[in-house]
């Protein structure tokens, strides 16, 4: 990778992380939150829906327009809406409103982080894909990860307002690094293309259809971490909202601490036997989740649910950045994240329904069946595929 091109992947890098941070901040305080403004199970699910049901409407065409427009200038927009939205929160006032705001907060995710995600594979070297695509998931995961535990923090000692005040600061830090720093892809030579390649082009590659499946598939489970985690905490093992930070942030850091050597690792073996065992780490953390009683039964289940999601991961992302040189990044990263927040929306609804009807231990179980499936789903598809 030339020097040029080398720093502009360091600085998006840095982007990616501070903009992470500021979205991970509010995940430990997110679902009580909405508690405390009145919402049941199955709106507590509608919140998180809402989020993924805007990037599922809008990551698909901002991906093809990445391909024929400035990929900048479209992350730039994206955290001009990060921005205000983060202080919109201050002023919710009912549940309804609540899902209203998640939404669009999903239409600035998905003008910043899938475009990142498609600038970054343009500056990956061939070969290299598993590699680099690590470094770039050890930066989400890491800004991830630090967020929820800040967040924890500062609502713990302070008030909620103030995790949405933080937000904005750190979004705000992102902007300013990508307009000073982060180069146009012309001034790097990256020619753009005068038309995205065609929808049915991408889904008729029967490698991407297979990821997408299993991506998809897989979501449907995972969101249940991130949505009814943190319930599970308080309501039922009566911790605070620290230790929910800290739960959230160390599964998350062990899955960014992981993703670079898992990257190199994707590159020089099968990457299909990578994602069944993650698929299935993953549905082991989920059933044990159902059994623990203490504090640390569940940081060893959340540590094995992570474990799975960073064994899978890079090889999912060096798939998708190799097929892109061919198909065009923006485009195959918008259809790859349209698979995944279909299944994040679908997922937190119904696992909604679960808690209402049968209580917390249902979630968990139908987050397990379900990395199960993704793995099925994956060996069906691709069993003459080589990968």
């Amino acid at each position: 990778m030339a020097d040029k091109s080398l720093n502009a992947f360091r600085v998006l890098l840095l982007s990616v992380f501070m903009a992470m941070v500021g979205l991970g901040i509010i995940s430990p305080i997110m679902p009580n939150y909405a508690s405390d403004l009145g919402a049941s199970g199955i709106y507590i699910g509608l919140i998180y829906s809402s989020f993924s049901l805007s990037r599922a409407a809008l990551q698909t065409p901002i991906g093809r327009l990445a391909d024929t427009f400035s990929k900048k200038k479209i992350i730039v927009a994206g955290l001009v809406m990060y921005a205000v939205i983060s202080v919109v929160y201050t002023y919710v006032t009912s549940p309804e409103m609540l899902i209203v705001v998640r939404f669009f907060h999903g239409v600035g995710s998905s003008m910043m982080m899938p475009v990142a995600m498609a600038y970054a594979m343009n500056l990956t070297p061939k070969g290299e894909e598993g590699k680099y695509m690590g470094y770039l998931n050890t930066a989400l995961f890491s800004g991830f990860g630090a967020g929820p535990f800040i967040g924890g923090y500062i609502y713990e000692n302070y008030n909620t307002n103030m995790v949405f005040n933080t937000m904005t600061v750190l979004v705000l830090f992102s902007l300013t690094l990508t307009i000073l720093l982060v180069p146009d892809e012309e001034s790097l030579g990256m020619k753009r293309r005068k038309e995205p390649v065609p929808i049915r082009v991408i889904l008729a590659n029967r490698t991407l259809t297979s990821i997408l499946i299993y991506r998809a598939v897989n979501a449907l489970g995972r969101g249940t971490i991130m949505s009814f985690l943190p319930l599970y905490v308080v309501q039922i093992l009566g911790l605070s909202s620290t230790y929910i930070g800290v739960i959230l942030s160390t599964g998350i850091f062990l899955n960014a601490f992981l993703q670079t050597p898992m990257g190199i690792l994707a590159d020089r073996v099968n990457k299909k036997a990578l994602l069944i065992g993650g698929g299935l780490l993953s549905a082991v953390g989920y059933v044990y989740l159902v059994q623990t009683g203490t504090i640390t039964e569940i940081f060893v289940a959340r540590m094995v649910v992570s474990m799975g999601s960073a064994l899978a991961m890079p090889a999912v992302t060096a798939i998708i950045a190799k097929e892109g040189r061919e198909l065009g990044s923006g485009s195959t990263v918008g259809v790859f994240n349209t698979a995944m927040s279909i299944g994040q929306i679908i997922g937190p609804i119904f696992s909604g329904f679960l808690l209402d009807a049968y209580g917390m231990g249902s979630v968990f179980y139908f987050s397990g069946f379900i990395s199960v499936l993704s793995v099925v789903s994956l060996w069906i598809m691709s069993r003459d595929i080589g990968m």
